[in-house]
């Protein structure tokens, strides 16, 4: 079974109940030092316009991203003018309308980041763009005359990272129907609501070696989630005791929330020409009904339903933006990196990356795996998503298709972006590769800023962050201003891996003492995570009050 852990909600994805612990990673109110270079000219006034193209330099959107949504109803409230944001705000001011997130902007401002030089990495993404967009070759998918219709013109590149990051060239905002990526949403929402097991009752965990559309299957199931076969299968898995409407709109509102609530919508005239050309569709569904596919807790007449339902979800739309905040929800475990939310569990999301690594793009899985070594899934609109773990998602979007239903530009583009950046998933990790790894710093950071950093990470289990500071050799005892530990605040967050790796690979100590007499045990049980306190007792931590008294007697 698939282990439910907590859902989350709030800031980051925090859990509500410890979200007072984030005032104890820094300091009452923001660092005035940071705010210096966007003051006005007297010096004493900070320009609004100048912060928020601060933010944007680092890759933020503060006035679409809903992490900010607070922060800049606060700066309007203190103008005139509540539709509009003023042009300045004293620095008190401005300083109170950032306490609310606080922590965020400073890692922002600090360029602690999970790619801190923004600007030198989208200015390679836009030259790597560009040298893609010269290609003719292919042609668009004719399956239905609205997909032929399609301007083969059409080019668009977006990234999101998973500390929300976002770059766009191109046609970004024009919308293209899913098709074959709802393969993926389907596989990772039906191991969340059944679990791993379930769903591979009914489909297996291989490439097929043959196009993604063959009628085949292998011990009487399709061969992996990402096939056609897959797809119908899991079709009649996800939701099956709902209505036709409820089960679409269920599917619907998970795409939103995959997506950041960024552009979501639905083709109606494609779904209803899709149907006109789904004789091959549903000759596929009455096989695989034959050979036992399909949920069999399902009535005999259930198949339409089916049917209906995956042209349905085909016919979704989405723009190249929400794919790409899409990918990054599965490059984050299952946690949108824009609003937060927990979509899918981490398992469920390992093990849709692991479908996309050896079959997402069709018969060109294997090559594409040795070239670029990255997952990925192609629809044949032309879109292609690809996920890189803890660091980004990012969809390219031409509808030009080689022989192997893949876009012609997209497969280039990401040859030519693991040529340029050290990601693909076997390339050495020293700094002796000729390849760019935008997620190092060029400047030293300074103690503070690495403190920082850490508490943060360790509340928010960034794994990433906290492995490249231990191979950087720095201290994780460092505390804060109230002896905050990284482990006190990584008991707080209820991250248990962040703590094991804490204490096992860090040997930071199991019992350190903050200003208020608490140890990272004492956390543990005042938030009743059971799980974390059985570890630090099976690891020799104290409470603080043993603590206090054994001293107190020495």
């Amino acid at each position: 079974m698939v282990q439910k852990t907590e859902m989350t909600d709030g800031f980051l994805g925090v859990p509500t109940k410890a979200q007072s612990e984030v005032s104890n990673v820094a300091s009452t109110s923001i660092d005035e030092n940071l705010l210096i270079e966007f003051l006005e000219e007297d010096g004493i006034d900070v320009s609004t316009a100048k912060f928020l193209h601060g933010l944007s330099k680092n890759g933020l959107r503060p006035l679409s991203d809903p992490r900010f949504k607070d922060t800049i109803s606060k700066i309007k409230a203190v103008g005139h003018d509540p539709d509009s944001i003023p042009e300045m705000l004293s620095m008190d001011d401005f300083k109170k309308c950032l306490s609310s997130n606080m922590v965020f902007i400073t890692q922002a401002l600090c360029g602690n980041l999970v790619i801190p030089k923004w600007e030198e990495f989208s200015s390679v993404i836009r030259e790597i763009f560009e040298e893609c967009r010269p290609l003719k070759s292919g042609k668009v998918a004719d399956l239905t005359p609205q997909m032929a219709k399609v301007d083969p013109e059409k080019y668009a590149i977006s990234i999101c990272t998973t500390d929300g990051q976002r770059l766009s060239f191109g046609d970004s905002k024009s919308p293209f129907p899913i098709q074959d990526l709802n393969r993926v949403l389907l596989y990772a929402l039906t191991c969340t609501e059944k679990s791993v097991d379930y769903v591979h009752e009914y489909i297996g965990k291989e490439p097929s070696g043959s196009e993604g559309e063959a009628l085949k299957l292998k011990n009487n199931k399709p061969h992996n989630p990402l096939l056609l076969t897959g797809g119908l299968t899991l079709a009649s898995l996800l939701k099956p005791s709902l209505c036709f409407s409820e089960r679409f709109e269920y599917f619907l509102k998970k795409c939103v929330q995959f997506c950041g609530k960024e552009y979501v919508g639905f083709n109606n005239s494609l779904a209803l020409s899709l149907k006109d050309h789904s004789n091959r569709l549903y000759a596929i569904g009455h096989y695989l009904r034959e050979n036992g596919c399909f949920n069999k807790e399902a009535s005999a007449d259930s198949l339409e339903q089916t049917m209906e339902l995956f042209i349905h979800y085909s016919a979704i739309d989405m723009t190249c933006d929400a794919a790409s905040v899409m990918a990054a929800t599965l490059a984050s475990g299952g946690l949108c990196p824009l609003t937060g939310e927990k979509v899918v569990y981490p398992e469920a999301v390992r093990n849709c990356l692991s479908m996309m690594n050896c079959c997402g793009v069709n018969d060109y899985s294997g090559e594409f795996m040795f070239e670029v070594g990255l997952p990925a899934k192609s629809n044949k609109a032309g879109a292609l998503i690809v996920v890189i773990p803890n660091v980004l998602g990012m969809c390219i979007w031409s509808p030009r298709l080689d022989c192997s239903k893949n876009s012609v530009r997209g497969i280039k583009f990401c040859k030519k972006f693991t040529d340029k950046f050290v990601f693909h998933q076997f390339d050495p990790s020293g700094r002796g590769s000729q390849k760019i790894d935008p997620r190092r710093k060029d400047f030293t950071e300074s103690k503070d800023q690495q403190s920082l950093t850490i508490l943060f990470s360790a509340y928010n289990g960034k794994m990433t962050t906290l492995y490249r500071y231990l191979k950087e050799g720095v201290n994780f005892g460092w505390p804060d201003y109230d002896g905050r530990t990284a482990l006190h605040l990584a008991v707080c967050g209820g991250q248990y891996d962040v703590c094991r790796f804490l204490i096992e690979k860090c040997h930071v100590d199991r019992s350190p003492v903050d200003r208020w007499d608490n140890t990272p045990l004492d956390d543990a049980i005042k938030y009743g995570n059971q799980q974390i306190i059985n570890y630090l007792k099976k690891m020799g931590a104290l409470r603080g009050i043993a603590i206090v008294q054994g001293e107190a007697e020495k």
